[in-house]
């Protein structure tokens, strides 16, 4: 009888044993997944940083360079909004890799002032959200994100804006929400890089309501 006890009592611990190996090996995986996700997100700002800064170089170069009024739709007016813009957005991002945040907001906030319904206007927005970001004002990045989903979803920072706010969500403890936000992500863009993103982090959402269920 006692011999029966023991022995069940020893299997009991065995499996409690075995389970929290379990338990600690899929910690680890969704630590590391957060991990790899989380550096993958650098790169994709430092990608973002690079690639727009040569753009609206390449775009003020262009602009200087035109000098044909016949075949320029623009008048003199716009084009030296249009150049400052540029001046502004390429000043702005420039300070945000050196991480002079306040001086780069100060710098696209100059952008939507002055030309809220410009070119550029977008882009300043989605980069206003992600100076928020970079200094944890999960609201304030939130507000500037949903501004771009709702006034320019066809834009090229609208898959992005609509991923970063699965995140803010998820930082928020809201994982309701970054469920929805990243399935928007899928269903409405699914041929943009950040798809492929929405996805793997419904696939950490769903590990992690499995080590808790």
């Amino acid at each position: 009888m006692f011999s029966d006890d023991s022995e069940k009592t020893e299997l009991l611990y065995k499996n409690i044993a075995g389970l929290e190996k379990e338990i600690v090996v899929l910690r680890n995986l969704v630590e590391e997944n957060s991990y790899l996700l989380e550096r993958l997100q650098e790169l994709n700002q430092q990608r973002y940083l690079e690639t727009d800064k040569r753009i609206y170089e390449l775009s003020l170069l262009k602009n200087n360079q035109d000098s044909d009024p016949v075949d320029n739709e623009n008048t003199p007016e716009d084009e030296e909004i249009l150049n400052i813009d540029l001046l502004l957005f390429k000043e702005a991002l420039e300070l945000f890799e050196v991480a002079l945040y306040a001086e780069a907001l100060n710098k696209f906030r100059e952008i939507i002032i002055s030309s809220p319904e410009g070119e550029y206007t977008p882009d300043a927005y989605f980069w206003s959200g992600e100076l928020f970001l970079a200094q944890k004002m999960l609201e304030d990045a939130r507000e500037s994100y949903l501004i771009i989903i709702d006034k320019y979803s066809d834009h090229k920072r609208a898959p992005d804006s609509l991923y970063k706010l699965g995140e803010i969500a998820i930082s928020l403890g809201d994982g309701l929400a970054a469920v929805d936000y990243f399935k928007s992500v899928i269903d409405r863009y699914p041929n943009s890089a950040v798809a492929q993103l929405a996805k793997k982090s419904l696939e950490n959402i769903q590990e992690e309501s499995n080590l808790i269920d």
